[in-house]
This record gives structure tokens, C-alpha cells and sequence, in this order.
């Protein structure tokens, strides 16, 4: 557990360590008694007797989120899984780590992967738009077209965390664009075609039942 040094006072937000957690956890201070802290989870909302040396003010991005971590001003394992955490609720699926987008699986419908969405990401840079992975499927389109080589998107995450998903999203992506006739673009379906029915070999690497998805693409696309 790293020191800290930092005096905390009641009602602000902090990150703070205790028995029995794994990694810094983001909390409101609820009392202070001398170097004695109570302070209320974010994320179970239990309350934790620390000290000041284990407790470290919250910085102003950490408060109101970003969407790239490499923006945090706190930089640690609790401040990583606050921020995303917080913009899941906000129903925001998609963070950045620079060129890295981690997704979360939102487990429900978004209406944030049509047509319009498409044109929007369409041959944008990241960073430039909010994070999503369309961007991802962009930035590896506009690589082929640029660098005039094979590209490759490395998709890896825990049984039941979306990977199969967002693979078909990104397929999805790089088809619409294909036949929008933008710059590049082929004869309709023919790479729709190849792209389409690639998914069947991908899925045939996987499907296989696991403690936590009983069809699990068990390997990263």
C-alpha cells in the first residue's frame, strides 16, 4: 500500500485503502477523529475505518471522469476502475487508455452502432470524437488505405465481457463504410461478403462452456 500523505477533511471525495480491499477504492469521508477516517464506498456504499496516511484527497478529473485515463490526475489501479466505473453509469460504455478503448458490457441494447454513428466515426482519428469502437474500426481502415498492409485489432477481455460482440460491431463498421462509396471503397458486397462470413471461423476457435458463459468464445479476436 503506497503512503499518503495528504490531510483529508469530512464530505470530500477520496481514495483510500483498508483491510480487506484488494486496491485503493474511491469513497466520501464521512468523519474524521485525529488520524482515525470514516469513509463511505462508492461502490458497495459500506463504511471503512482508515487513517489519513491511507487516504489521498481526489484529484478534479477523477471527480468528473474522462474519457481518456491517460488524462487522470490520480493514476493508480482504483482510479482506473472509478473512472470507468462512473462512466458506466452514466450509460457511457467506451473509455480510452490512449489508442486502447476498453469497453464494458453494458448487458442491454444501445442505440449508439447505426448508420448515423457510421458516417460520424467515418475516417475520424481517435480522440477526436467521443470514445466508441467504430473509432477503433476507423483508425485500422484508414491504416490499410494509408500504409497499404494487413492490419490487426487485438479484441481481448474475460468470459462474457462482449468480445464476440464487438468484434461483429467492428465487421459491421468496416462493411458500412465499404458501402457508403467513400474513398476506397469497393463494388458492393464484396468485401461485405468476405468480412461477413468470417465470423463462423472465428467462432469456431471458441464455444466452449466456461464457469461464467456456458458459450464462450474463449479466445481474444
Amino acid at each position: 500500500m503506497a503512503h499518503m500523505t495528504s490531510m483529508v477533511a469530512a464530505e470530500q471525495k477520496v481514495f483510500f485503502g483498508a483491510d480487506g480491499l484488494q486496491h485503493l477504492a474511491a469513497g466520501l469521508v464521512r468523519s474524521v477523529k485525529g488520524k482515525v477516517v470514516e469513509v463511505e464506498s462508492f461502490e458497495d456504499r459500506q463504511m471503512y475505518t482508515t487513517t489519513q496516511s491511507k487516504c489521498r484527497v481526489m484529484g478534479p478529473t477523477s471527480i468528473n471522469g474522462v474519457e481518456d485515463m491517460i488524462q487522470l490526475q490520480d493514476l493508480h489501479e482504483g482510479s482506473l476502475l472509478y473512472n470507468i466505473s462512473k462512466r458506466y453509469h452514466e450509460k457511457l460504455i467506451y473509455t480510452y487508455t490512449g489508442s486502447i478503448l476498453v469497453a464494458v458490457n453494458p448487458y442491454e441494447t444501445m442505440g449508439i452502432y447505426g448508420m448515423q454513428n457510421v458516417r460520424q466515426y467515418e475516417g475520424q482519428l481517435i480522440g477526436t470524437l467521443p470514445p466508441h469502437i467504430f473509432a477503433i474500426g476507423a483508425g485500422a481502415f484508414r491504416s490499410v488505405k494509408r500504409d497499404n498492409i494487413d492490419q490487426c485489432v487485438v479484441i481481448s477481455g474475460e468470459s462474457g465481457a462482449g468480445k464476440t460482440e464487438s468484434t461483429k460491431l467492428i465487421m459491421q463498421f468496416l462493411v458500412a463504410i465499404n458501402n457508403s462509396g467513400g474513398e476506397g471503397s469497393t463494388e458492393k458486397g464484396d468485401i461485405e461478403e468476405k468480412i461477413l462470413t468470417t465470423n463462423a471461423l472465428l467462432e469456431s476457435f471458441g464455444n466452449a462452456k466456461t464457469v461464467r458463459n456456458h458459450n464462450s468464445s474463449r479466445f481474444g479476436k
